[in-house]
């Protein structure tokens, strides 16, 4: 009886440890699906057709930049786009990867991509590299952009180097 008990109690255990793995693993459901999406819009963007991007966009999509703004709106998203495309030396060349996604509802998703983007104003670089997250829910046959943003990844300081407190 104590062997039974201890190894309920091991199975247990094992159980509750591989749950927690699993919980703080990158959800990817989906994924290859998700990628091709990714493939499409950023393909759209690069074949310079914004109106095909933002076919991809529901009417009442919100973003946040890399600068911390809020744009809400399809109208606002294009205005907003169109004025940064002003101001940057060249077009952008973009890589990505897809690093999570997880299915909230069977309409509703969340989208974690790592970005690393080529974009000069001024001479000056300002891309770099980026986490991005999107909101994607579907409309008919089709995922459609609700929310996204942008997160400039910044290094940080070796918290264990000698100095730092």
């Amino acid at each position: 009886m104590k062997k039974l008990l201890f190894n309920l109690f091991f199975l247990a255990g094992f159980i509750l440890f591989a749950q927690n793995l699993q919980a703080q693993a990158p959800k990817m459901e989906n994924a290859e699906l998700f990628k091709s999406y990714l493939k499409t819009v950023y393909t759209a963007y690069e074949k310079g057709n914004i109106d095909e991007m933002f076919g991809y966009y529901t009417a009442d999509a919100a973003e946040i930049g890399p600068d911390g703004s809020l744009t809400s709106g399809i109208a606002a998203l294009k205005a907003s786009w169109a004025t940064f495309e002003k101001m940057m030396d060249e077009k952008p060349k973009f890589t990505y990867q897809l690093t999570s996604s997880r299915m909230i509802t069977p309409d509703v998703a969340i989208l974690t991509w790592d970005s690393n983007s080529d974009i000069k104003i001024g001479g000056q670089q300002i891309g770099g590299k980026a986490t991005a997250v999107a909101v994607v829910v579907k409309k008919g046959n089709r995922w459609m952009i609700e929310f996204d943003g942008l997160t400039p990844v910044i290094p940080m300081p070796d918290p264990t180097a000698a100095g730092n407190k």
